[in-house]
């Protein structure tokens, strides 16, 4: 029997147009489409628990009736749900009662009206599939920037086309005076987002201060590396904004930082918001300084808490419950010439500031605080100091989640370390990181000491024959003098020496100092003719200098102890040194260089 054909001109367009512009997964509609299938065959048959299953192979749908095998002579016989074994076993064989086989259904059987009843049960499934998709994809983007087309716009709304659905913008969001056009591009927040019988809801704002809040966010660099952070904003759409904002680094400036060069970030924003007033201050922990901030351009004399002078209705419990939420009841004092400043056109510099610290605020003047009687600069004094302590609190509050998250880090740390541990021991990857992987035995003390002089010797063949100068000579014998120290008595681990051939004693070469080469260079450059050697008085003052320098005492304990083969080879070692000294070099003239240096 020929099964349903998927081929059908019409079926493919209408599968192309929920993928592309609806945005509905193609096996989605599949699967719906079999759910509605087998449930307008089970309406057609009158039978609702009849087992029906649907399948889709190359491009054709089969519809398939599951019958359970029942003996022939049972009396519970439903011939919609059931079938005898004796004609069970005409299909099938090998069929056993209580198992189930399938008949092929001639779909084309069904009536019209059961067809209709398909297709709006598959129109049912897509509307709540779209309703889903589009609540599950903007759920997790309240409050961000997005951008849209406005589609129409009527007197109580505006309908606005983002990404897959579209968005309303209703008129309390809009800014007030604004102009809008169909066409027109527009830059909005996600408020809200609902969902309800007729689909899933957007509501889209221009009017809330987070929409300032993202314009500052999209147009301030600092703000987006999270080097300045806006800490609380304040808007009354289309006539002011309030904003304190907080720098994280001390070489940064917060305020200069939204503002931008010559006014260039902050008139951006001002201009997407058709002109409206944005006041940008220092953000403060204190709330007193943070009211005084907020405030401006009114100049605060003084802030402190309120009480039952300034406001009768604020009882001892009212206080109490204000301070347990931190949100207790502040005056301002101001002068009596700035009070209408202080409170704004139409009030609305005030309430901006009670938005921005979410606090009361009562503001008054110098006069009728003399009139209440109230001690200003006392209550200024405990304003300060509670302040100071609650700030301490949060403080310290912040402390001690820093040190749980370090420690929770910590322990994940371990654990992960010790289920990563690949069991090596902590001194073999020691001695793999000092490259200290050779040979390691242990010798007693004993040998240590007979050792000590071998190394010495060898050391001693292996230095190579300088002249030293008599400072020189002093170092070495103070380094001799250290290393003569004795051994402590006790077995070591040992790292065995790679032995070498010993050198044998190299002769030295002519030694040609810096005077010599400045002196040949000089001879080079001036071309002067060869001159006979003058001997002077002073040329044997020279000599009788250098040979005191050479015999020069040392006090005792400096004195280094050598051995017999050592102070022959010390011996040898000056007698070559005397033999080929620079100093008794007769072709250098030092008449001619002292000449040169009294000339320069």
């Amino acid at each position: 029997m020929s099964g349903i054909s998927l081929k059908n001109k019409n079926f493919i367009d209408g599968m192309r147009l929920f993928e592309e512009d609806r945005k509905v997964d193609p096996e989605f509609i599949l699967d719906t489409l079999k759910e509605a299938i087998a449930k307008t065959y089970q309406k057609h048959i009158d039978a609702p628990e009849a087992i029906v299953r649907v399948t889709i192979e190359k491009n054709e749908m089969h519809v398939y009736h599951q019958l359970l095998v029942v003996e022939d002579d049972t009396d519970t016989f439903d011939e919609t749900l059931d079938i005898l074994y004796s004609e069970a076993i005409k299909i099938n064989p090998d069929v056993k009662v209580n198992d189930y086989i399938e008949e092929e259904v001639d779909f084309s059987e069904i009536g019209r009206t059961s067809i209709n009843v398909a297709k709006q049960m598959l129109k049912q499934r897509i509307k709540e599939y779209e309703k889903q998709r589009v609540y599950d994809e903007y759920k997790d983007k309240e409050f961000d920037l997005i951008s849209g087309i406005i589609k129409t716009i009527e007197e109580k709304f505006i309908l606005v086309d983002i990404k897959n659905t579209i968005g309303i913008l209703l008129k309390s969001e809009q800014i007030p005076g604004e102009q809008y056009r169909e066409g027109q591009s527009i830059r909005c927040i996600i408020k809200e987002v609902n969902k309800n019988s007729k689909g899933s809801q957007v509501v889209l704002s221009r009017a809330d201060a987070m929409f300032v809040k993202r314009l500052f966010e999209k147009e301030v660099p600092e703000i987006a590396q999270g080097l300045v952070e806006i800490k609380a904003i304040a808007r009354d759409a289309g006539e002011r904004t309030k904003m304190a904002v907080y720098s994280r680094n001390d070489d940064v400036d917060a305020i200069g930082a939204c503002i931008g060069p010559r006014g260039t970030r902050v008139q951006a924003v001002i201009g997407e918001i058709k002109g409206e007033k944005i006041d940008v201050f220092e953000w403060n922990e204190d709330i007193g300084e943070l009211v005084k901030n907020a405030l401006a351009p009114a100049e605060v004399k003084a802030c402190f808490y309120a009480n039952e002078l300034t406001d009768p209705s604020l009882t001892e419990e009212a206080i109490a419950e204000a301070e347990r939420h931190n949100r207790r009841p502040l005056v301002v004092v101001v002068d009596d010439d700035k009070l209408s400043v202080a409170i704004g056109k139409r009030g609305k510099n005030a309430k901006l500031a009670v938005k921005l610290t979410n606090r009361k605020i009562d503001i008054k003047t110098e006069s009728e605080i003399n009139e209440l009687g109230i001690d200003v600069d006392n209550a200024v004094m405990e304003f300060k100091a509670d302040q100071i302590r609650i700030i301490r609190e949060r403080e310290q509050e912040k402390f001690l989640k820093l040190q749980e998250e370090a420690a929770k880090r910590k322990a994940e740390f371990d654990e992960e370390l010790a289920a990563n541990d690949t069991g090596f021991d902590e001194t073999t990857i020691e001695e793999m990181d000092e490259g200290k992987v050779e040979e390691v035995v242990s010798i007693p003390t004993d040998n240590l000491s007979k050792a000590e002089p071998e190394k010495k010797e060898e050391a001693s063949v292996e230095e190579t024959v300088v002249e030293e100068t008599p400072a020189e000579e002093e170092k070495k014998q103070e380094v001799e003098e250290v290393k003569t120290e004795p051994v402590k008595e006790e077995t070591a681990p040992v790292v065995k020496p790679k032995k070498e051939p010993k050198k044998p004693l190299a002769p030295k070469t002519e030694y040609k100092s810096k005077f010599e080469d400045f002196a040949d260079a000089s001879r080079k450059e001036e071309s002067k003719p060869e001159t006979k050697r003058r001997r002077k008085k002073d040329d044997e003052d020279r000599r009788v200098r250098a040979e005191d320098l050479e015999k020069k005492e040392y006090d005792e304990k400096f004195k280094p102890v050598y051995t017999e083969e050592e102070l022959e080879e010390i011996e040898a070692q000056e007698a070559m040194e005397e033999e080929n000294s620079w100093i008794n070099d007769d072709d250098i003239d030092f008449d001619e260089y002292e000449d040169y240096y009294e000339e320069n």
